[in-house]
């Protein structure tokens, strides 16, 4: 399997130290408050990487690279660091880290993993997708004064780009770029819309935006092209025509629908064709006909025909399929056979999306397959949906050569590099559901790397330990009197919590207003204010946690007081369809702990909840439900307040043993506590 990437960074530096030609001082914390010493690793090995001629910057400061492929720089504390690689012989690379995730504490310094460099060489190109796609519906509208709309009709174009700016840098750089645009393109909304429970538009605009961030073409072969019919589909084509984005997937009949765009980048003619995987079950439905518009629909026939088509003309052609269970952790059957049927016509990147959260991507036949990128730009609240990640790809002579994997957080509805937690969990899915296809990534910076080469997994499949501050992708495993967890909320370290423009819109508060910040290291935490002493202020989560699997449950965190504060957990279950509603606080108190005095201090909640009713055999899970904390803050003769410091939340749902010992399940674990309590296991005590 994977180790992790703290033991990689590690074992280089120890490997090059040992050689005398690389060392890290026992104290590289810079003299100066303000900076930080980072060290890393550059890894060419492969390739054969001519690393004199590469540079290396970080946040834009030219680094020192030493000939045994190490570099260092003294740079100044930052939330993030961005490490940027180039070179005449290197296809450029991107990567962005937190402090946390750097952090080694035997050197008070930050450790950057190694990098591994992909050499250009004549018949290599690099290609950006990017998953599920749109900019309507929630952008437009503004929660609080704490988070403003998105998108206003006065500032769209600005609005637009700074939704694509955290990425831009990393879809500029590759030589063509596709996503999947799941929406039409239209002004306003059209006044008939398809029968059916979600309908999509977005503004004409977003084409451009697109354009300007470096993406050359988009799939329409989904389930939304057709949400509005005719007008907006033209509508849609029409934008993207005038931003000069090419497009395919769908069309005003069937043979443009099935058309593939073809596309000469830097010698190598591709032809990308887009198709959803079913029909729909409304009428007109959502595919194409000789006589109707619509999505290019994905029949195994119509897929062999097309490729079929394009390499005939001596093309290689790229499919990009819209299919599978949306939220399910693997691809249909379908899916896979139609993906598969792609490579064995000749296609060697068959791409899926549809899930909205992320699978495994495999190697077939020497070909890749990718099955759900998850989302890229969206407004879907539920956490799970936000941790996602793009892929870039490399083909040689028209052949698969290499993909890497860059995890990003959907961060008020755009796409931003993760860090922290939210790394991890990306990664560690991936990393796991690969695993499950046959697939070994290997870590590289803060990404995952496929080989075409590359072989099947070795026979370890967790680690032991929990993985701590640093990035681990085995998943936990445990004795049996032992119990394993997960964190549900997984964004509460607050490292990730603010990008640019970009602010986490999980959170709420009422009788005091938040705000993110980062102490003088770099760490990101929040920050709460009550409006005044003696009265409580509401932290909670905007949304209810709707990815339970479990009834007992652990809250913890650290917290910074000013005064004496009482710290209390309610939990608000989802209401059922007819309930009355109540206010968003409102909810069943669990406990409350007493905090006092300097520094930070640990609070934790264990509880259960009632498993809901369910079908005979589908196991046995709590209603959705929201945490809500409540932070009174002693008056001691004032009712100002300063501020109150937030840290490291986690809500762990602990797996029964049926869950735990189910080998699907087993890289979604991030917590351990052993001895349980036949009884009552929330009483252990956690590792």
């Amino acid at each position: 399997m994977i180790t992790s990437f703290y033991k990689s960074i590690r074992s280089c530096v120890s490997a090059l130290c040992g050689l005398g030609l690389f060392t890290v001082p026992a104290a590289a914390q810079d003299t100066a408050s303000d900076t930080v010493a980072i060290y890393g690793v550059l890894d060419g090995a492969r390739d054969g990487v001519d690393l004199s001629q590469v540079s290396v910057t970080v946040n834009g400061v030219r680094a020192k690279l030493s000939g045994d492929a190490s570099f260092q720089i003294s740079a100044k504390i930052a939330p993030y660091y961005a490490v940027k690689i180039t070179g005449e012989g290197v296809f450029d690379t991107l990567q962005t880290f937190g402090n946390t995730e750097l952090r080694d504490a035997a050197c008070e310094c930050l450790i950057v993993p190694a990098i591994e460099l992909v050499a250009k060489k004549p018949g290599r190109i690099e290609l950006f997708f990017a998953g599920d796609t749109m900019a309507g519906r929630r952008f437009y509208k503004e929660r609080s004064k704490d988070t403003p709309a998105v998108l206003r009709p006065a500032t769209l174009d600005r609005d637009l780009d700074a939704v694509l700016a955290p990425f831009k840098p990393y879809i500029e750089t590759s030589d063509y770029a596709s996503l999947n645009l799941e929406t039409v393109l239209t002004a306003s909304e059209p006044q008939e819309p398809s029968p059916k429970k979600y309908v999509f538009y977005s503004p004409p605009q977003l084409a451009g935006a697109m354009a300007r961030a470096g993406l050359d073409h988009v799939s329409l072969g989904n389930n939304h092209t057709a949400d509005y019919g005719d007008a907006a589909l033209q509508s849609t084509i029409a934008a993207l025509n005038d931003a000069n984005v090419a497009w395919s997937g769908a069309g005003m009949d069937r043979d443009e629908a099935e058309k593939a765009t073809q596309a000469d980048v830097s010698g190598t003619p591709l032809s990308l064709l887009g198709f959803v995987g079913w029909r729909g079950d409304w009428e007109p439905n959502q595919v194409a006909t000789d006589t109707k518009s619509g999505a290019a629909w994905g029949a195994k026939a119509r897929i062999r025909a097309a490729i079929q088509r394009e390499k005939a003309e001596g093309r290689t052609p790229i499919l990009q399929l819209h299919g599978s269970s949306e939220y399910g952790d693997q691809a249909s059957t379908t899916t896979m056979g139609r993906l598969k049927l792609a490579v064995d016509e000749g296609a060697p990147v068959a791409i899926g999306h549809h899930p909205h959260v992320v699978h495994g991507i495999a190697t077939y036949k020497g070909a890749l397959i990718a099955p759900s990128l998850g989302n890229f730009i969206f407004d879907q609240t539920r956490p799970q949906t936000q941790i996602s990640y793009a892929l870039k790809v490399w083909l040689e002579d028209g052949e698969f050569l290499r993909a890497e994997a860059i995890p990003l957080q959907v961060l008020d509805f755009r796409p931003v590099p993760a860090v922290g937690s939210m790394r991890r969990t990306a990664l560690s899915r991936l990393a796991w559901l690969s695993s499950e296809m046959g697939a070994s990534l290997k870590p590289t910076g803060g990404h995952l790397a496929l080989w075409a080469d590359a072989q099947a997994p070795n026979t370890q499949i967790c680690r032991r330990k929990p993985q701590g501050t640093h990035i681990a992708l085995l998943p936990l495993c445990a004795d049996k009197q032992a119990q394993l967890g997960r964190d549900i909320i997984k964004r509460g370290d607050f490292e990730n919590a603010v990008m640019g423009e970009a602010r986490d819109r999980f959170w709420a508060s009422r009788n005091g207003r938040y705000a993110f910040r980062s102490d003088s290291a770099g760490n990101g935490y929040l920050a709460l204010k009550p409006s005044r002493a003696g009265r409580g202020a509401f932290l909670y989560s905007q949304s209810y946690l709707r990815d339970v699997a479990g009834t007992w449950f652990t809250l913890k965190a650290r917290v910074k007081v000013p005064s004496a504060t009482a710290v209390e957990l309610r939990i608000k279950t989802r209401p059922r369809a007819g309930d009355p509603s109540t206010p968003s606080v409102r909810g069943e108190v669990i406990g409350t702990q007493q905090v006092s005095g300097a520094g930070w201090h640990n609070v934790s909640f264990d509880f259960t909840l009632p498993p809901e009713q369910v079908a005979e055999g589908a196991g046995r899970a709590a209603r959705a439900f929201r945490p809500i904390l409540r932070f009174v803050v002693a008056r001691n003769g004032t009712r100002q307040v300063r501020e109150i410091a937030l840290d490291d939340l986690t809500l762990v749902e602990w797996a029964d043993a049926d869950n735990a010992a189910d080998p699907h399940q087993a890289w979604r674990w991030t917590h351990v506590r052993g001895e349980a309590n036949a009884a009552n296991p929330a009483l252990a005590a956690a590792q």
